[in-house]
């Protein structure tokens, strides 16, 4: 029988955003853009949209969602504007499919409106370079191509800002951008933790279709396993104890390993899951068999807990929040 074990909230979220990186002595360039650069900033993954999009694969009802890391990262803030850099990168397929888009944001008018003017790198070493090392970042005009006909306009309407572009008038630019033209973005919206994309590849699943990632937290800390594994018994003390653990809330997975660094068979994976018919999300903590990649016991808790962790007898792991995102 598989053990449940719900765990008490250690406490609240606090804040997992990276720092912002203002010029000194600039001032904000208008309330609502101010407050954009607030809720940017930050790595976002869709993981929980790619798990239930294979689900609905699977049964035939749905074409499959990609997988998809986003970072949004704060070059610089002048009076008028601020720059960023929106770095995608495909996680079924590292290493291949990426992009980077220089976004120039603004305020348009006294509307409340905001300008999100997006630039392609004309040297691709400019873009790394920015992602690499964002508080050194200089923009030099001559490095970037500015891509008029694809910005986006929004607002904030509550707690949420959503930005459009014209696709119409953006598709014109697509032959002249290679391969990322694909993930060049459409339109956004965020909402809390939740970050709502589309790009134009997302227009072969539908009107409506888009990328729906949740940014990231970070977990550290410790696993002890038993040598002798799930059979092990009371008297059993060969512990092998590992406290390199560092997890990403959104699919992060580590492999437990021996003493002697050799693979254990077991894994680790912390991932945000939404138990539909009870209403239900939490962060859970699984224990996964390498040789069959199932899930073979799991703990949960509430999604903003800071804290986690499970005692099975052979294996007992704790984690709690990090205090910054791994560079």
């Amino acid at each position: 029988m598989r053990h449940w074990w719900l765990l008490a909230i250690f406490g609240l979220l606090s804040g997992c955003q990276m720092p912002a990186t203002r010029t000194a002595g600039a001032a904000p360039n208008g309330g609502a853009a101010a407050r954009l650069e607030t809720a940017l900033t930050g790595d976002y993954d869709n993981n929980e949209q790619v798990r239930q999009s294979r689900a609905s694969v699977h049964a035939g009802t749905q074409v499959a969602v990609p997988h998809l890391r986003e970072q949004w990262r704060l070059l610089d803030q002048g009076r008028d504007h601020s720059l960023w850099l929106w770095h995608w990168q495909s996680l079924d397929s590292p290493g291949t499919a990426t992009a980077d888009w220089l976004y120039r944001v603004g305020a348009a008018g006294d509307a409340g409106h905001i300008v999100l003017m997006p630039f392609r790198a004309i040297d691709p070493g400019a873009a790394k370079s920015a992602l690499a090392e964002p508080k050194k970042f200089k923009f030099v005009a001559a490095q970037w191509a500015e891509l008029t006909p694809c910005a986006m306009t929004g607002e904030w309407k509550n707690a949420q800002f959503s930005a459009t572009a014209d696709a119409a008038a953006c598709s014109a630019l697509l032959p002249g951008l290679g391969e990322s033209a694909s993930l060049l973005p459409l339109r956004l919206a965020i909402d809390g933790d939740m970050l709502h994309a589309a790009t134009f590849a997302d227009q072969a699943r539908g009107a409506g279709a888009g990328i729906d990632a949740r940014r990231l937290r970070w977990l550290s800390g410790w696993a002890a396993i038993n040598g002798a594994g799930p059979k092990a018994t009371v008297v059993n003390q060969d512990w092998h104890m590992q406290k390199d653990l560092h997890l990403s809330s959104e699919g992060g997975r580590m492999p437990l390993h021996w003493r002697d660094g050799a693979a254990s068979g077991y894994s680790l994976e912390l991932v945000r899951t939404t138990y539909a018919e009870r209403k239900l999300s939490v962060l859970q903590l699984d224990v996964i068999d390498d040789a069959s990649g199932q899930t073979i016991d799991y703990a949960w808790t509430n999604p903003d807990a800071t804290a986690i962790g499970v005692n099975l007898g052979w294996l007992q792991v704790g984690l709690t929040q990090a205090a910054a995102i791994p560079q």
